[in-house]
């Protein structure tokens, strides 16, 4: 230690910078001990963690991994950390360790240290005390040069600090980027005091665990895994301590990483385990005790009346699924002998079961609404004990009729002497009551036409027709009808089902003038003009307003009231933007229509009326009151349709007077204000276009995406039709979970009908709710197979299989609408492109001679130009994406379609339309116009193509031959049907009231449910049956038929006549002879005179005629198309036949097929 000599502060100086530097020296040692330590523990916890992995994290390797642990870092502590920083180091020492790292101190630091150690100055000689001094003090300068020794081991020390700090980050990167079993081993090895079954993160959580059951029951094993996935998962089980744990492999649950077994027929005490990628679960019990329990359950349903259902019987049942309504006749049968039971129902109502003489108890109840229920019995004790599962009750709906138009199916438009016949149809699953046609002129009160009504008959098919007689209304161009089928399904409930079918709309048009009698029912597209030129732009969009309204209203029950409010609002918001844009061309017209053409004039006062109607509406919808809100509507679109007409007489009248190129002062004003109203039209019909194409792809998309669901759903219904079969065959499945997986797909499957029911609703798309209600049956036979394990689960679930594939193919057969959806579309825009090219060709005809003249003269052509460009740009795509798009499932008409789009590549048509512009501007007009005659022969071979690629739709033989066949029975089943109700009117001799304008309506009622081999009604059909009451039961003396009922029946004559002659076309088409079917067209010809309807033999004679000429025929074409396996053995209904006793069945039918006639 220093001494005294010297001054005090240059003593206690030195003293500082000794203290200093064996700081930083022990400094050093820490940091270095501290990597090693660090680096000692990443790697004994990598090893740990990589071990405590490969054993699967078991107790033993959890409790060796961090003994070995804790014992290898503690002696590395020790031996790096505590010995070195635990050593004594002398001044000397430092001094000397100073010295080496700074030679420059020259051995002034030990010197001064060293005479500063010896004794006082007064017993030294050789040494005196100033120069003791002086050495100190020069010693403490050279320690301040080197900044007191701060400088000794700097490098070092920041190497040692880098190295703590990259490991760090290492440490830190490896547990949060690292595999998972790091981070559990780090948890398992850093807290010693939890427990080894906490520190473990793979678990296989048993349920029930140890339990205890009644002899001779099941059990389902679950085993959840936790912190791991893997495909295979063991029981071992035993029920003798002396034997070995036997194994049994568990399947996937419906719950994520969950699997389960079952466990049959317990009768003794049971030890199990769940093991599983090395990791086991605890051992686990099942005590069995001698307590009576349901052996099996057994059902009657007796569904309600009006369904016509017979009883069904249900051997081994549980979940019960059937109608609401639907009385349920339980029988019990327990495993022994007990006094007394009852029947828990969602734990608040009970129902007593009477015993029976055999020991069995029995039961009654009626499915309301979905619940639960159980079986208690009492035991020997007089205890009730739960005897049974828990099982559901689910009560399905009955789905209200679907409702639609087979004829005309559309919005059409009819001059007002023509004849509009509508065929409504209807079909429920138990039968329609009643059907109904509510019509509506121009927004007035409803008119309701009974067409058919009898509660007795409960039809599943109703189809009914009615002719409007449009000469006998006093309709103005403009006016309409609106009109919707109405039907009630046979339900005796307090509230029968009611199903409503889409809104249409019969607009009234001029006779004459550019539109012709036959254009009647071609369609919303006005007649003369085409799409493209008609001016009903605003009709469009408040037509769709007005659909739109009355389908929320009629599906106010499917919509929560937060969904029907935003739909409300959207429609406000809809008929108020119409409205601002009406006002703004009326606004507008209001300027310029002075002195000018009186029928601008009646337009400008009629857009008024239809603003003021349209406000109305926007007022009544923002009060949420959909209903009200439709008769303005209405009137709206009424007055909206007059003010189009009135535009349109203007469009031909000038046509008449001269054509476009200029005219004379008197008509000029007329002719502005006629672009004014065409550019304010086209801008809403481009818009209008637009929102419908993008509308319709979304549509098409929603489509594709259900059609793939579907065929999902299908795959896996086929597993689940498979695994019923082999239950119902006594072969047991791993799987207890058949009806829990059957319940999901049948969720499953109704959330697609529901999304599919909106999309067709949306659409107004009648085969599509025909799709949908094919799923609900789906989904509704799912359930019942889920219920009934036994042989009825098997029919049910292979019903519900054939269902989903009938709603797969009806999609798809929407889909391939879609192709002749896409080519009507592209022919659309050809016909405009060619409607354009004339216009151009002509007005080139007419340019100046001059240059400098005819330069101000084509600008507008010019535009007109570069949009013909961009059409057909856009033309060309449009036909190569839906060859693309159709190349598997229509392949002629794709490869039709690609040759259209090759003809504009072939031709250069984008280019020419391009080059001619220069044409125009550059050469002579006879240049120029023979020109613009090559472009419109250029798309005129590209309509040409489309329409072969439109012909070439549906060219598949089976596909027609299918369709020929469908025809044909529709066809004969209207016959068979309008003959019994020409029957039965004259047979009462009293024409029924329908309304003040209308005379007797036709319905015509038949039974649906025809099945590919032609079936009707269920039956077994080698023949049509006779559905014709009226001829063989009505007496000639009898025969009455009133002068309206003749007219309406000879009408729907006519309309079958004209089906006839559709169906001969078709066959012809296909080299099938039809002239059997001629004479039926011509029966059915002279049944659309009136003046036959007072001869009733003669009515019956015709009538007969063309029954039994239908039944021949459809006979001579259902075996014409008849496959070669038509005599195959099919088995159908819930008897299942053993493979023993079908391989026999088959075999003694081969046999019979071999024998010789006669022998």
């Amino acid at each position: 230690m220093l001494t005294s000599y010297g001054s005090r502060s240059s003593r206690e100086d030195l003293v500082q910078v000794i203290r200093q530097v064996r700081n930083r020296w022990r400094l050093k040692i820490a940091l270095r001990g501290a990597a090693v330590m660090v680096t000692a523990s990443i790697v004994a916890f990598l090893l740990s963690a990589y071990g405590l992995e490969y054993f699967r994290f078991s107790a033993p390797a959890i409790i060796t991994f961090r003994v070995l642990t804790y014992v290898a870092l503690t002696s590395l502590l020790v031996w790096s950390l505590v010995l070195p920083l635990s050593r004594r180091v002398s001044d000397e020492l430092v001094a000397l360790y100073l010295e080496e790292h700074e030679p420059s101190l020259q051995a002034a630091v030990v010197s001064a240290l060293e005479e500063s150690g010896k004794p006082n100055v007064q017993s030294r000689t050789d040494m005196s005390p100033t120069l003791i001094r002086r050495l100190i003090e020069v010693a403490v300068e050279k320690c301040a040069s080197i900044d007191s020794g701060r400088t000794v081991e700097r490098q070092s020390l920041r190497r040692s600090s880098g190295v703590l700090a990259a490991l760090a980050a290492t440490s830190m990167a490896l547990f949060l980027f690292g595999p998972g079993y790091l981070r559990h081993g780090l948890s398992a090895l850093a807290f010693p005091a939890r427990s080894v079954e906490a520190a473990s993160p793979y678990k296989i959580i048993v349920a029930p665990g140890n339990v205890t059951i009644a002899r001779g029951t099941d059990q389902v094993i679950t085993a959840e895994l936790i912190g791991f996935q893997t495909e295979q998962v063991e029981l071992y089980s035993r029920s003798n301590a002396s034997v070995p744990f036997e194994p049994l492999p568990l399947v996937t649950s419906l719950e994520d990483n969950q699997y389960e077994v079952m466990l049959f027929n317990i009768g003794e005490a049971t030890d199990y385990f769940v093991q599983s990628w090395g990791i086991r679960s605890p051992v686990y019990t099942i005590e069995v005790v001698d307590v009576p329990f349901v052996e099996r359950l057994e059902f009657e349903y007796h569904f309600p009346t009006y369904t016509g259902l017979p009883p069904r019987t249900i051997e081994d049942g549980g979940d019960v699924v059937a109608l609401r309504g639907t009385e349920v006749r339980v029988r019990v049968i327990p495993t022994m002998d007990t006094l007394a039971g009852r029947l828990v129902m969602n734990e608040e109502t009970i129902l007593s079961l009477d015993r029976q003489p055999d020991g069995s108890f029995t039961t009654r109840f009626t499915v309301e609404a979905n619940g639960f229920y159980r079986i208690d019995l009492k035991d020997a004790n007089g205890v009730m004990v739960t005897a049974s599962a828990q099982h559901t009750i689910e009560a399905l709906n009955d789905q209200p009729p679907v409702v639609g138009f087979s004829k005309p199916g559309r919005d059409i438009t009819a001059s007002s002497v023509e004849e509009v016949f509508v065929e409504a149809k209807a079909d429920d699953d138990f039968g329609v009551q009643a059907l109904e046609l509510v019509y509506s002129i121009n927004g007035d009160d409803d008119e309701v036409l009974e067409l058919f009504n009898d509660p007795e008959s409960a039809l599943h098919g109703v189809s009914a027709g009615y002719t409007f007689f449009l000469e006998e209304f006093e309709f103005k161009p403009g006016d309409f009808i609106s009109y919707y089928a109405r039907a009630h399904d046979s339900a005796t409930t307090d509230k029968p089902n009611v199903g409503t079918s889409d809104l249409y709309f019969v607009q009234v048009r001029p006779f004459g003038k550019n539109f012709l009698p036959a254009e009647s029912q071609a369609g919303m597209g006005g007649g003369g003009g085409g799409g493209a030129e008609s001016p009903n732009a605003l009709s469009q969009q408040q037509r769709e307003i007005v659909s739109a309204t009355f389908n929320t209203v009629r599906d106010r029950g499917d919509y929560t009231d937060e969904e029907f409010r935003e739909n409300v609002v959207f429609l406000a918001l809809a008929q108020g933007k119409l409205r601002e844009q009406v006002q703004t061309l009326l606004s507008r017209l209001n300027s310029r229509v002075a002195n000018t053409d009186p029928a601008f004039v009646e337009i400008s006062e009629t857009l008024p009326r239809a603003v003021l109607s349209m406000q109305q509406a926007e007022e009544t919808l923002q009060t949420q009151n959909a209903k009200n809100a439709l008769p303005p509507e209405q009137h709206a679109l009424q007055m909206l349709q007059r003010a189009e007409e009135a535009y349109e007489d203007v469009r031909v009248a000038m046509g008449r007077q001269g054509g476009g190129g200029g005219g004379g002062g008197q008509q000029s004003a007329a002719e502005d204000l006629a672009d004014l109203f065409e550019l304010e039209l086209d801008k809403l019909q481009n818009q209008y276009e637009t929102m419908q194409s993008a509308r319709q792809q979304l549509a098409d998309t929603k489509l594709d995406e259900t059609l793939e669901r579907l065929k999902e759903l299908a795959r896996r219904q086929e597993q689940e039709a498979e695994r019923q079969r082999l239950r119902a065959r006594g072969q047991p499945t791993a799987s207890s979970s058949s009806g829990a997986s059957q319940r999901a797909l049948a969720d499953e499957t109704e959330e697609a009908a529901r999304r599919l029911e909106r999309l067709a609703r949306e659409e107004s798309d009648p085969d599509l709710m025909q799709a949908a209600r094919q799923l609900q049956k789906a989904a509704d036979a799912m359930r019942r197979a889920a219920a009934n394990p036994a042989s009825n689960g098997m029919t049910d679930a292979s019903t519900a299989l054939e269902q989903l594939r009938e709603a797969q193919n009806q999609i798809e057969q929407e889909q391939a609408g879609r192709l002749e959806r896409n080519i009507a579309t592209a022919l659309d825009r050809v016909e405009a492109l060619a409607d354009t090219e004339r216009e151009v060709t002509r007005e080139v005809a007419q340019l100046d001679q001059d240059a400098q003249v005819r330069r101000t003269q084509v600008a507008p052509l010019m535009e007109r130009k570069d949009r013909m460009s961009a059409e057909v740009a856009g033309l060309e795509r449009q036909l190569d994406n839906t060859s693309a798009d159709f190349r598997r499932d229509e392949r002629e008409a794709s490869q039709r379609l690609q040759a259209a789009a090759d003809s504009i590549r072939k031709n250069k048509l984008k280019e020419k339309i391009r080059y001619s512009k220069g044409v125009i501007l550059g050469r002579r007009p006879e240049y120029s116009e023979a020109f613009e005659q090559q472009i419109g022969a250029d798309i005129e071979e590209l309509r040409q193509a489309l329409t072969e690629a439109q012909a070439a739709i549906g060219q598949d033989p089976a596909d027609q031959w299918a369709e020929a066949l469908e025809a044909t029975r529709n066809l004969m089943r209207g016959v068979q049907s309008l003959e019994q109700r020409v029957g039965e009117v004259a047979e009462q001799g009293e024409p029924s009231q329908q309304g003040d304008h209308q005379g007797q309506s036709q319905s015509s009622a038949q039974q649906d449910g025809q099945g590919s081999s032609g079936q009707i009604g269920g039956g077994d059909r080698a023949d049509v049956p006779n559905l014709g009451g009226g001829r063989g039961n009505v007496r000639p003396d009898r025969w009455n038929v009133g002068l309206d009922q003749a007219r309406q029946f000879s009408r729907e004559y006519r309309e079958r006549a004209m089906d006839a002659q559709r169906l001969r076309q078709l066959l012809e088409q296909q080299g099938f002879t039809v002239e059997n079917l001629d004479a039926v067209i011509q029966a059915l010809r002279e049944l659309d005179d009136q003046r036959i309807y007072a001869d009733a033999d003669e009515i019956v004679r015709l009538q007969t005629f063309v029954n039994e000429g239908l039944k021949r025929f459809e006979y001579r074409l259902r075996r014409e198309n008849e496959s070669e396996d038509t005599n195959a053995l099919f088995l159908a209904g819930s008897d299942e036949v053993p493979s023993g006793f079908r391989d026999l069945i088959e075999e003694y039918f081969r046999r019979l097929s071999q024998e010789e006639p006669g022998s």
